[in-house]
């Protein structure tokens, strides 16, 4: 086993990691995949339906690694809250793909990279909606325009959807403002307000709200663009309502506390079997001859917003193992190559419509 390019998926048993391993057994099935996490019975079910993969117990909170299994790749799919599978990796030079971080969550762990004066392998943070994919793809995209003035990410959950109880922690944080860029300056927003109808498709209509995504620190980055919104809606307009009520209210603030947990999450977490997840993207900018330019980028997963972040864990560790990075920090929005991106979404059906000029 030692002589075997290994990939560490930990949280691999899960809605997400479950086919993260599908996709790598299938267009990698010379890795050897290690199942990890703190359920061993659920890990190694799971391991022995793949073809090359075996499990071991991984507790995030005290990582350790028995002495025959040498990952190349650690891949976090379950929150590492405390930076110690991040500090794990570095200190054995293990490379790094984590795609489960909240903006604070993130700056937090880049400093504490920097904590290290060197690093022996590549760190990947690819935690923008969908593994990083849809601000890939939007980067991809905005070389159209000359200059980008706003970037709209809206997106529509369906309640019917999977969800992994991780999407809970990501939820459940209706009480904590963050910070957005509009007009090239910074402001604080509180989750579910600000709301907008967005016309997903000619008869999906529905309300969306702002919320805290990586992709609002990470797009002004490298795209320039002076406003960066994202919104988020659940494709039940009545239970859109209802949350920015919570909140606007009050209310969500007195079932915040620890006694509550139970409630809010069955609030927040009630996944269904599968559904299709649409996001659409308005960008607005100036043309090569400085004329105004207002495009949408439609993407629609049919398979549900749990295939399309596996399509883009898997699309990262693809990067990692193809390309010559050096011993540093990435963003992973930035790494995966055009033309692959393109392939493999078009091969596991998702959907891309750009519709460039459209007023």
């Amino acid at each position: 086993m030692n002589n075997q390019l290994m990939v560490l998926l930990i949280g691999g048993y899960g809605i997400v990691g479950k086919q993260v391993a599908a996709l790598l057994n299938q267009y990698y099935p010379e890795i050897h995949l290690i199942i990890g996490g703190r359920n061993l019975t659920a890990a190694t079910q799971f391991a022995n339906s793949l073809s090359n993969a075996t499990a071991i117990n991984f507790d995030i909170h005290s990582p350790q690694l028995p002495s025959n299994v040498q990952p190349q790749i650690i891949v976090t799919l379950a929150n590492d809250p405390d930076n110690k599978v991040l500090h794990f990796a570095i200190e054995n030079q293990i490379a790094y793909l984590d795609i489960t971080r909240w903006t604070d969550k993130l700056k937090t762990a880049i400093t504490h990279t920097h904590s290290f004066s060197q690093l022996h392998a590549p760190i990947v943070f690819s935690s923008s909606w969908m593994a990083g994919i849809i601000d890939n793809i939007i980067i991809q995209y905005a070389t159209k325009f000359s200059h980008v003035e706003n970037i709209d990410i809206n997106i529509l959950y369906s309640m019917q959807d999977k969800a992994g109880i991780n999407s809970v922690e990501y939820m459940d944080r209706m009480l904590i403002p963050f910070e957005v860029i509009i007009d090239g300056h910074t402001q604080s927003f509180m989750p579910f307000s600000d709301g907008k109808q967005v016309t997903f498709k000619k008869d999906k209509h529905f309300l969306v709200y702002r919320f805290d995504t990586p992709d609002q620190l990470i797009l002004p980055l490298f795209i320039r663009a002076k406003s960066v919104s994202t919104r988020i809606g659940f494709n039940n307009n009545m239970i859109n309502r209802f949350f920015h009520f919570l909140i606007r209210s009050g209310i969500w603030h007195l079932i915040s506390g620890k006694s509550f947990n139970s409630f809010r999450q069955k609030l927040l977490y009630s996944p269904g079997k599968g559904d299709e997840h649409n996001i659409l993207i308005e960008i607005n900018g100036l043309d090569s001859l400085n004329n105004s330019i207002k495009s949408t980028l439609s993407i629609t997963s049919p398979k549900g917003q749990s295939h399309l972040t596996a399509i883009g864990t898997f699309i990262q560790i693809h990067s990692i193992l193809n390309k010559r990075l050096a011993n540093q920090v990435y963003f992973g929005e930035t790494l995966p190559d055009k033309d692959f991106v393109i392939k493999i979404l078009k091969t596991e059906g998702i959907n891309i419509d750009f519709n460039y000029g459209c007023v």
